[in-house]
């Protein structure tokens, strides 16, 4: 069962997931991210681990240009876990986009993932998704999700870790 009480759950992920959506529709161009390397934004992967705070100090700027990633074997509160692309076409809209995100983030992913269903888990499932501007502009499909641990850091992955 869950720590983390609904309330603070949704409040968690309407603050995170407010924040994750300006990762790709600043006002500004995004363009790289730092870590382990170099990368660019539109190259994350599912295994990249990086601290949320971290994340959130750079979501607070105009659009994104940085997002620092850090080895999985230094403290860490965050980890992608799995990545798909939306189907070509027109953009289909936030609402779709979001209701897709929570599908991929916190179904059969996020269990084969932690070890647990979402609903069991004290972790938070977020996703980085395409906007409009990203998806016309920059051919930009993907959806990656991430977990949260929002209690503490950890070191190594969080995959199967059950809670």
């Amino acid at each position: 069962m869950s720590s983390s009480s609904p309330v603070l759950r949704a409040a968690a992920l309407s603050s995170l997931a407010a924040g994750a959506a300006v990762v790709l529709s600043g006002c500004g161009v995004v363009t790289q991210i730092l870590g382990g390397g170099d990368n660019n934004v539109f190259e994350l992967n599912v295994g990249d681990c990086f601290i949320d705070s971290e994340m959130e100090a750079v979501l607070g700027g105009e659009g994104v240009s940085e997002v620092p990633l850090v080895d999985c074997a230094e403290p860490h509160d965050s980890e992608f876990f799995v990545a798909e692309d939306m189907p070509e076409g027109e953009y289909p809209g936030d609402e779709a986009v979001s209701a897709e995100a929570d599908e991929l983030c916190e179904g059969q992913a996020f269990t084969d993932f932690v070890g647990v269903p979402y609903e069991e888990s004290l972790l938070l499932a977020l996703p980085l998704t395409p906007t409009e501007q990203s998806w016309d502009t920059v051919d930009d499909r993907e959806i990656i999700c991430y977990v949260y641990h929002p209690d503490e850091m950890v070191t190594g992955s969080l995959a199967g870790v059950a809670y």
